[in-house]
Order: structure tokens, then sequence, then C-alpha cells
């Protein structure tokens, strides 16, 4: 059977339903709780103060997420399939308790720390399951649900922030997604079959992950310390312990990446600095979207959440959509969904103070329909280039490119916006700079995307004629 005549049903043959269950209950934990923190920080803020952490809550759980991805192998192999996925749900769990109860911003910063690590984890045993459950033919459409799985988090998620942010009560939107986590963690248990551990576990890279996770904080803290010359260093400290992160992974013994990850003449190597770059667009637009929608044009905690929201509903959309296209419908969508994204944003971010909230609403699904279709074939044609032997470790390490994308996406957010003057106050001048500067750089990372998108698919003729 073609990739373009099987049918959805095919996802559940074979006992691959409760693969598909797993996989997207666990993707669910993770999306919903993006969508809550983005919708109830200005409640956050100003309950616990520390608005020049805005962004932290979100870059600490990507940073989290980081590590906990990177060590999802290792902690399937030590106790098993099973056992990994309710141990992972449990931590996550203890994170959201930690979060409603948080007395501090250090204090809600910590328990998103922990939040990410369980996230992490979830997230990297479910997308294991892609590659080796759901073959050619049916991946693209196991790729698409996952994007549901984004919609029906993009609708729950603002919902339960907002609508505790409009009761002044922002911790209950940490306490409604419990009964979530603990049906997750239940269902993981009792849905896996039990897995024998194997019979050697890969050592833990602490030191990689030292690096990489030290990198993405560096430029966090730049944003904070108030002084250009301070945060360009610590910009250009990122930059070199990120690089190092890969020269130490290509000589590991165990690397956690590909071998050209981070290599433009390599389609992998493209592919996963257009990831990068997607996530970082899609972050930083998101991110301060709801502060700007309530503080600049007067819209309520509720409905400023379903900004956001706007977006992943494109992008659902545009994944299901597109999910059979193929020739040069396939090629419409990977190269040109990034640049019809750039130009909305970059609507957005000049027309922002004067753009009327329907306007914005309309540029954001843009966003989200450009870049949906785009990362559903990005995503099939890295697995489709990986090289031979390292097929397992490309598709694995997608979620942790995307989370790094986020994770910067965030920091560079919160650097950019206390450049522009956010950490003095929230005031509508404040908020509308950075709002201004924020988008506009995610505008930027958008068209980049698109340029890469362009080197892609001719390295991807050039391979076909050489085959």
């Amino acid at each position: 059977m073609t990739s373009n005549s099987s049918p959805w049903t095919a996802l559940f043959r074979d006992g691959r339903g409760i693969y598909v269950i797993a996989l997207n209950l666990g993707i669910g934990l993770h999306a919903i709780d993006v969508f809550v923190i983005s919708t109830v920080m200005p409640a956050v803020v100003r309950d616990l103060g520390g608005i020049a952490f805005y962004a932290w809550a979100t870059m600490l759980y990507m940073i989290a997420s980081i590590m906990g991805a990177a060590s999802g192998n290792t902690l399937r192999a030590a106790v098993g399939a099973r056992n990994g996925y309710s141990l992972a749900g449990l931590i996550f769990l203890l994170g959201t308790i930690a979060a409603a109860a948080a007395p501090s911003m250090a204090a809600l910063l910590a328990a998103r720390f922990v939040q990410g690590l369980g996230g992490g984890l979830i997230v990297a045993q479910s997308m294991g399951l892609v590659r080796e459950l759901f073959d050619d033919s049916v991946r693209t459409r196991a790729l698409a649900t996952i994007s549901g799985v984004w919609g029906v988090a993009a609708l729950l998620g603002p919902l339960l922030g907002g609508l505790f942010g409009e009761l002044g009560w922002w911790r209950g939107a940490f306490v409604a997604t419990l009964p979530l986590i603990a049906v997750f963690v239940i269902l993981a248990w009792r849905m896996l079959p039990v897995s024998e551990r194997a019979h050697s576990v890969p050592r833990l890279p602490f030191r990689r992950l030292l690096f990489l996770g030290g990198g993405v904080l560096a430029v966090g803290v730049g944003g904070t310390t108030g002084s250009l010359i301070l945060e360009l260093a610590l910009l250009l400290l990122a930059v070199v312990m990120v690089y190092l992160t890969f020269r130490l992974d290509a000589e590991a013994e165990v690397p956690l990446f590909p071998s050209r990850a981070i290599s433009l003449n390599h389609r992998v190597g493209v592919a996963f600095a257009m990831f990068f770059l997607m996530s970082i667009t899609h972050s930083a637009a998101g991110l301060f979207l709801p502060l700007v929608m309530q503080v600049i044009h007067g819209v309520g905690p509720l409905a400023a959440g379903y900004f956001n929201a706007i977006l992943a509903l494109g992008w659902t959309v545009s994944a299901f959509i597109t999910a059979s296209w193929k020739g040069r419908a396939e090629v419409f969508a990977l190269a040109w969904g990034p640049a019809f994204a750039g130009i909305a944003l970059a609507v957005v971010a000049i027309a922002l103070p004067w753009l009327h909230p329907i306007a914005i609403g309309v540029c954001m699904a843009i966003t989200g329909l450009g870049i949906g279709g785009s990362s559903l074939h990005l995503t099939a044609a890295t697995m489709a280039g990986a090289l031979t032997g390292e097929e397992a470790r490309t598709a694995s390490t997608i979620p942790t490119v995307r989370m790094l994308g986020i994770a910067f996406g965030s920091a560079g957010a919160g650097l950019l916006a206390n450049l522009a003057g956010l950490a003095k106050g929230i005031t509508a001048a404040n908020v509308q700079a950075a709002g201004v500067v924020v988008i506009g750089a995610a505008a930027i990372a958008a068209v980049l995307v698109f340029l890469l998108a362009l080197r892609l698919l001719a390295q991807r003729r050039v391979t076909a004629m050489a085959e």
C-alpha cells in the first residue's frame, strides 16, 4: 500500500493503536503545560514579582526537557519502557504540584525545572515510538496525530490558564492538570507491555548536558544583567558552550546526535538548523503575545491566551491537510510555509500598536499554517535523509533539537525584551517596545528557515540524481 492511499485506520492495526494512544497522551501533557504557562505568566509576575525572569519559566522548563530527552534512552534501558514511562509521569506530577504551591518566583522556576525533566523524558520515549512502530506508509499520519494533540492542547491550555487568570488564582491552572497527569501515569503502567531491562545501560552524558544547558542559561542570565557588554559576553559564551557540546558529542563513544548534526553540507544538518530556527520562531512570537494583547489591546487573560492557541490550531490544521501531499505540493509546504509565516509575523511586528486584534489573530493563523505544514514534511525528510546506521539516533534527537530551539527562543526573547525596556516594569510603552523587537526577531528566524529549506531541497535533488 502506498503512502498516498494508506488510510488513517492503518495507524491502529497490528496492535499499534495502544502505542498511538500512549504517544499522544505523553505529548499532550507536555503541550498543555506549554500553553498553560504562557497564559498565566502575566498573572504570576503580578503576584510573585520577578518581571525580569518572565521568560525563565519557559526557558528552564525547556533546558530540563532537553536533559530529560537526552536521558530517555538511558532510563528506558535501565528500567524498561513501561517503568520508564511511568517514572517520567511521576516526575512531571511532582513538578506540577510544586509549581501550584510555589511561594516565590524562585520556587516556581525550580518547580518548572522538575516539570521539564519529566516532560522531556516523556517526549523522548514517545517520539521514539514513531520511527520504531510506523513505516513510511503511515509515518506522516502518525506525526499528524501529534499535531492534532497540540491542537487539543491549544484549546485546553489557554482555557485553563485564562479561566484561572480571570478568577485571580493562577495556581489553579496547575492544579487542574493534576488529574490528567495521574491518568497518564496509570494508563502508561497498564497499557504498555512489560519489557526487559537492557543488558548494558548507556551512561548519562553529564558533561555534554551541562554544556548544552549552560549555554541556554547563559543567554537567559544575560537578559537580567542590565549591562550590554555583559549580555554580549554571555551570548558569546552560550555559542561556545553549545559548539563544544557538539564537538564532544562527535568524539563520544555513544553520541547523542547524528554525526553531521551541525553541518550545513548534509541534509540532516540543514534540517536540524531548520528545526532549531523554526522553534525559535514560534516560541519567541508566542511567549510575550498574551502580555502584549492584555496590556496594549486590553484583551482579557482568557482571550489573550487563545492568540497563541490560534497559532497552534493553524499548525494542526496544516499538518492534517498536508499529511498526504507529495511532489510539488510537498515542496510548497516545506519551503514556502516558513516564508508566509515570516511575512505574517513581520506585519504583526511593524503594525503591533494599531493592528486590530482580529488582524493579529489572522496573522497568527497564517504563521501556524505555514510552520505546521513545513514541520511535518521536514520531520519525514529528516528521517529519510539519515545516514546508514544513524536512523534511530536521528529520529530520537529531533525533539531535543526542537526543545533547544524553544529554550534559546525563550532565553533570547527575554534578553531582547529586557533590552527593549520590559525589565523596568509592565507599562504600555515597555510592553509595546518588547513586543515589536521580539516578534520582529521571530519573523527574521522564519525567513532564515525558508532559505535553509531551499538549500535542503537542492541537496535532496542532488542525492536523488546520484542514486
